[in-house]
């Protein structure tokens, strides 16, 4: 009996976003399944991998670039978008400004990494109670720009899967796969 080798396919994707939105925590959570609640600003930025069966015969390894999220490394941070097949733009529910700033975000990927797969993720969803962006305000303003919108809680690991699973399907559809 012989087994069909596995196709391992590489895919980068780049976290991006404001300070503090939740970016390596959602990397941590994606590919360790855990959450560390003390915050440590990304210097420059930090690389995460996690490999997952995307059908029979493909294996795909998610490497993730958890991109520093101040202005004023703006320059160092942009290096690291050459090459990437995606991109998942991070905003903080809790923080309007971040929500505000996706557009930026969004033009800074697109000017280094035309025409890539592009989501927009709000979250820390388990602090509902601070809620400042409602899901509906997202959606409107973003999905009929062709963005897709999706929230979770890298704290309780809620969504954070989906988001990853989403992405890597639209990169391996641009592909042609």
């Amino acid at each position: 009996m012989s087994l069909s080798p596995n196709v391992t396919y590489i895919i980068k994707i780049i976290n991006a976003g404001d300070y503090a939105v939740g970016k390596t925590s959602l990397a941590v959570r994606y590919t360790q399944n855990r959450f560390s609640s003390s915050y440590l600003p990304t210097l420059g930025v930090d690389f995460y991998s996690k490999n997952i069966q995307y059908d029979e015969d493909t294996i795909l390894r998610i490497v993730l670039f958890d991109t520093v999220g101040q202005d004023k490394l703006a320059t160092l941070r942009k290096r690291y978008y050459t090459g990437a097949h995606g991109a998942v733009i991070v905003y903080d529910i809790t923080r309007k400004e971040s929500f505000d700033h996706i557009s930026n975000w969004i033009n800074e990927v697109e000017e280094k990494c035309p025409e890539i797969p592009i989501i927009i993720v709000g979250n820390k969803t388990d602090l509902e109670e601070e809620r400042s962006v409602e899901i509906k305000e997202a959606i409107e303003k973003w999905e009929e720009k062709g963005y897709m919108v999706l929230e979770s809680s890298a704290k309780f690991g809620e969504g954070v899967d989906d988001i990853y699973t989403i992405i890597a399907k639209k990169v391996m559809e641009k592909m042609g796969y």
